[in-house]
């Protein structure tokens, strides 16, 4: 009663043959027979391979899989149910609670103790499938009291662990539930007395590793002769056969042994879509989809595959694996829902947690009104508003209540001027209602969350919004993962625990637990189209060709290295050495499956922090064994001819433009923009664009010397017109000024660090003020004064403008033009014999003068002040230098001499600014300048 057949052979085939031969063939009956494989998918294979034998209308066989089987075996002695996992890992605490207090020491909380209770549970579903009983576990007691070389609390827990066991299966067997394990464990006891007359055979099929408890399930059925049992391979080449044909006592050998025969193509990406990318075009030269099979060990690289290979496949794709819950936007959805209920305070929310959860692309676009264009618009005004903008009171809150925001007025006047653009008509009260439905659906009604049962009504209801608003029915797998969510709701809700007190974050912790272990399956027909699977439901199939991604260590094989809560000694010494044998299940699955094909093509990542499988190393070993030769077969690896370059945007000066650059009045700031990049001095001062403020982002560099300019403005602004007088005085009053603007304006923009960035600022600042102290001046002519005039070039005059951050009167009576800077570095001009030798191209002018921002203050300045020895000045606040424009020595004329040469420059760059013929372009040469440009993927 064991047939054993090669790794060669389609086991589905062989199978079929040996039913019509000794089945069929002998007139027996068919639904008589039962089938049970380690999955369920074989079942649907072997149905069809006999259905194309037979031929006409036929009961077959009676199919389980392994697991189903068990379940009949325990139904036999009466009702039961499973237990769901979270409510068997409630359990364990409670237990745990009671019979090793110990244990719960820094975890008093279930949602805490959850990560244990899940180990805990593993541990003793391993005992119960491999049939552990009390005496063995007995000696590891006795060994922890003495002490494992682990934390004292896993000893302590050691010592509980017969007791723990104990009182768990008197729990289960009292609601006349069942885990899995348990299950098992209760069907082996009592298989002997079960007899199966229903069937006059069971076939045992394709299994490899069998837990003990199978052994005694299959071993008691076998010797009754009832069982025939159907392997694969050699019990010579694989351990776990040889302890299978120990138990039978009958070798597990094919009696003719089928060379395997396939092409092999082992590829390397650098990453996972150059991975995908080498398997598309091997779906390419694939001429029989439904012969192929791809094996992907990790789920994450389904949608990039789906991606690159759905448009040209065509026909359908059959996914037997889940995909994560966890990368799903309805997850980021509850991430961003219950990071805004544990960073709120009494009566206010974080801001960027609050706008966070808004933003969510399922909440802004829920339609609420007319059309979700009016939520996204109402959505978008409370975060202009938060952001500041308008002149809204919020602005830059770190923390905001929700009757705050309701109540600010501004938010609603500029919705309803932006709705009243696409014609909807919509009201202010209509705004208030759908901002109010908002805080309630996403805020307030979690607010009172303590129970289970609350939790679940209140998540069944989100769901229900969701469904009936958003745009979740427009993508089938949001619906799947829908559905998983609803169905934890309804343990949630039917938990025996459901009306136990618990902290809010410890219920969001304990339902994100869940749906971090929750995967969600694609629809798809098992028989029909190309098929994606895991390694595992490729068990007992056969595919012409093979293509096996993620060919990696840590993935293929996927082992448990380290386990977290039970000493790996106590396993071994309980005969649980699943570690070993898991290699030998991976490798062995691996191996049939490729043995059974035609073309194998295994591609991995190469890189860094991945390396190709051992199973690789191994087939190459062999064919390095074969060829007699150790020179390793040139792996080919994946390499792209990708030229990233910008797009070539030319935009024209049609005649409105040119008018607008005749018309405008210039900065030094605009000048240095065109001179640097002229298309983005058209994006930027043509076009008009900005960056978006936002709340997400902290205040930056340009922040900073905002703020900076700001207060030294107001600080010496006292000083106009007299000596400056830097005292103990001046420095309480400054540094007070100091304090009061960052609270007022700086801090509430600014997150948990901002003690640092202050720090930072008051250190620089004092530095500052005792620079000042020694500085030689006669008084302080002007702060933040704004000088406009005509600058005539090429004949034709231009508008300028500039706002001069200060000018001093030195004790010789001349004038310092005053720039301050807080930047690491400043942009000085070269001299003016450098310039002139430079060229007048904009290239050569951008690498000489660099910035225009000197001579333009020089000049303006100097039409006001035309007897005055002038001079100008980059002052950096945080190095405490002042660079100037012009050396000491040099006289009025040479001054003069000079401004003509930067003059000239500027006219010849004004040439190509009023040249109709000259396009904006972008500038590309600084590869630094464009990554800090707001406009950097406009031209890409």
């Amino acid at each position: 009663n064991v047939i054993t057949y090669s790794l060669a052979d389609d086991f589905i085939k062989e199978l079929a043959s040996f039913i019509e031969a000794n089945i069929i063939g002998q007139g027996k009956d068919l639904s008589k027979l039962a089938v049970v494989f380690g999955g369920a998918r074989p079942r649907l294979f072997l149905q069809k391979e006999l259905s194309g034998r037979i031929k006409k209308p036929f009961l077959p066989p009676k199919f389980f899989s392994m697991d189903e089987f068990v379940e009949a075996v325990l139904l036999r002695r009466g009702h039961y149910t499973k237990i769901s996992d979270l409510e068997a890992c409630f359990t364990i605490y409670r237990l745990a609670e009671k019979l090793a207090p110990d244990v719960l020491e820094g975890r008093r909380t279930f949602a805490k103790f959850l990560p244990w209770a899940r180990e805990i549970l593993a541990f003793i579903e391993q005992l119960d499938l491999e049939y552990v009983e009390a005496k063995p576990l007995t000696d590891i007691q006795h060994h922890a009291a003495i002490g494992y070389d682990v934390p004292e609390s896993i000893n302590i827990l050691l010592t509980r662990i017969v007791s723990l066991r104990q009182a768990f299966h008197e729990v289960l067997r009292d609601k006349r539930a069942y885990t899995r394990g348990f299950m098992y464990f209760l069907a082996a006891a009592s298989i002997k007395d079960e007899g199966f007359p229903e069937f006059d055979d069971i076939f045992f099929c394709n299994f490899f590793y069998l837990h003990k408890t199978e052994e005694m399930l299959l071993e008691s059925l076998y010797d009754r002769k009832k069982a025939f049992l159907f392997f694969q391979g050699d019990d010579r080449e694989w351990s776990v056969l040889a302890r299978a044909s120990k138990w039978l006592g009958v070798a597990i050998r094919p009696k003719t042994v089928k060379v395997p025969e396939y092409e092999l193509s082992i590829q390397s990406g650098f990453d996972l879509h150059s991975q995908v990318c080498y398997a598309r075009e091997a779906l390419k030269s694939i001429e029989d989809p439904e012969k192929t099979v791809i094996v992907l060990p990790d789920p994450e690289s389904i949608v990039p595959l789906l991606s690159e290979s759905a448009a040209f496949m065509g026909g359908p794709f059959n996914i037997s694996m889940g995909y994560p819950v966890s990368r799903s936007s309805l997850y980021s959805l509850f991430e961003g829902l219950f990071a805004a209920q544990e960073t709120k305070k009494p009566g206010a929310y974080y801001s960027k947690d609050y706008l966070r959860l808004l933003s969510h692309p399922l909440i802004k676009n829920l339609t609420l009104a007319h059309d979700a264009g009016v939520t996204r618009i109402l959505i978008h005004k409370v975060e202009e508003a938060l952001a500041g903008s308008g002149g809204a009171s919020l602005g830059g809150s770190l923390f905001v209540g929700l009757g705050d925001i309701a109540n600010e007025g501004l938010i609603y006047e500029a919705a309803l001027a932006m709705t009243g653009h696409m014609d909807v008509r919509i009201n202010t009260q209509d705004l208030k209602d759908i901002l109010s439905f908002l805080h309630k659906f996403l805020f307030t009604d979690w607010e009172g969350v303590g129970t289970m049962g609350d939790f679940s009504v209140c998540l069944k209801k989100f769901l229900d919004v969701l469904l009936e608003k958003s745009f979740l029915d427009k993508y089938p797998l949001n619906l799947k993962i829908a559905e998983k969510i609803y169905a934890i709701a309804e343990e949630f809700g039917k938990a025996s625990f459901k009306d136990e007190l618990f902290g809010k974050d410890d219920i969001f912790n304990v339902f994100k637990n869940k749906l971090d272990t929750e995967m969600v399956n694609f629809s798809g027909s098992p028989l029909a189209g190309l098929q994606v699977l895991g390694l595992f439901e490729t068990r007992s199939l056969n595919f012409e060709n093979v293509i096996v991604l993620d060919a990696n260590e840590s993935v293929l094989p996927k082992l448990k290295i380290h386990e977290p809560l039970i000493p790996r000694d106590v396993s071994l010494s309980l005969g649980l050495n699943r570690l070993e044998k898991e290699e030998e299940i991976q490798h062995y699955q691996f191996i049939r499956l490729l043995s059974g094909a035609r073309r194998a093509h295994l591609f991995y990542q190469d890189n860094d922090n991945k390396e190709k499988s051992r199973f690789i190393e191994k087939l190459m070993w062999e064919k390095q064994k074969a060829a007699g030769t150790l020179e390793a077969d040139t792996i080919p690896r994946a390499g792209f001819m990708v030229k990233v370059a910008p797009k070539e945007i030319e935009v024209p000066k049609k005649p409105h433009i040119m008018d607008f650059l005749a018309s405008y009045r210039y900065s030094a700031s605009s000048v240095n923009t065109y001179l640097h990049c002229p298309l983005r001095f058209y994006y930027q001062y043509v076009l008009g664009l900005k960056e978006k403020d936002t709340l997400f982002d902290g205040p930056e560099a340009v922040d900073v010397g905002i703020f900076i300019h700001s207060l030294l403005e107001e600080g010496f602004r006292k000083f106009v017109g007299r000596r400056p007088v830097i005292d103990d005085r001046f420095r309480e009053y400054f540094m007070g000024l100091f304090e009061d603007k960052f609270e007022q304006e700086f801090k509430k923009k600014m997150s948990s660090d901002a003690f640092l960035v202050k720090e930072a600022m008051d250190m620089r600042l004092a530095g500052f003020l005792k620079f000042e102290a020694g500085q030689e001046i006669e008084r302080i002519e002007s702060v933040e004064k704004v000088y406009e005039d005509k600058i005539t070039l090429n004949g034709r005059s231009f508008r300028f403008k500039a706002k001069i951050d200060r000018i001093d009167r030195l004790l010789d009576n001349s004038l310092l033009i005053i720039d301050y800077k807080t930047g690491a570095s400043d942009v000085m001009p070269a001299s003016a014999e450098r310039v002139l030798a430079a060229g007048t191209s904009r290239q050569a002018i951008k690498d000489a003068v660099k910035s225009f921002q000197l001579p333009v203050y020089y000049y303006l300045v100097r039409q006001e002040e035309k007897d005055a020895k002038i001079n100008a000045a980059l002052y950096n606040i945080r190095n405490l230098e002042k660079n100037l424009f012009f050396k000491d020595e040099e006289d009025d004329k040479e001054r003069q001499d000079a401004m003509t040469v930067f003059l000239n420059s500027l006219g010849a760059l004004f040439a190509e600014i009023m040249d109709p013929g000259v396009p904006f372009i972008a500038d590309q040469e600084d590869s630094r300048y464009c990554q800090n440009c707001p406009f950097f993927y406009l031209c890409r």
